[in-house]
């Protein structure tokens, strides 16, 4: 399900407990909704972050080396590292995965494009989406942009909902038909 909105507005509107996890990377320089995100989240709580901008205290992080690349970096240094904070709620854990998978460090490449500037790589959603949640759970993408984490549970069989407040990128998701 998709849903064209203010996030901070959204959740307020959401039942407690109405969704299993939430996997999102929201707006860097902005404010992150955890209390209302813990509210409606059963279970784990994923986000991406700057190293300088964490939202939360996580119980664990993880991190996603990017590869360098050649853009304009007038105002400061490039970023080439992203935390990823976990909030675990419950334990939902899956295990059996091949070791590689659990080292906290992952350098996945974006391939493709869609456009969007932030756009994360489909393999290092899936990754995540395999090891926090399981088969039939309600993911929720708070931040959904072009859609990564929804086609991710797509792929392996979690349902869905997707906030952005900009509807170009819900029509961007319509069109890789995850509505």
């Amino acid at each position: 399900m998709l849903i064209w909105g203010d996030s901070f507005e959204v959740l307020k509107t959401m039942g407690d407990n109405s969704v299993d996890h939430i996997i999102t990377d929201f707006v860097y320089d902005g404010e992150f909704p955890l209390a209302d995100a813990i509210r409606v989240c059963k279970g784990n709580i994923i986000t991406f972050c700057a190293p300088e901008n964490q939202p939360f205290k996580p119980d664990e992080f993880a991190f996603w080396i990017k590869t360098p690349s050649t853009k304009n970096y007038s105002k400061h240094i490039g970023r080439f590292v992203e935390m990823i904070l976990i909030l675990r709620q419950g334990d939902t854990f899956n295990k059996g995965l091949h070791w590689s998978q659990y080292t906290g460090v992952y350098n996945d490449l974006v391939v493709g494009g869609d456009g969007h500037q932030w756009r994360k790589p489909l393999s290092l959603m899936e990754r995540l989406v395999r090891i926090y949640t399981n088969a039939n759970d309600v993911v929720l993408d708070c931040f959904c942009g072009s859609g990564t984490t929804l086609e991710a549970c797509r792929n392996l069989g979690r349902s869905y909902i997707g906030i952005d407040i900009d509807p170009k990128w819900i029509n961007v998701c319509r069109e890789k038909g995850l509505d």
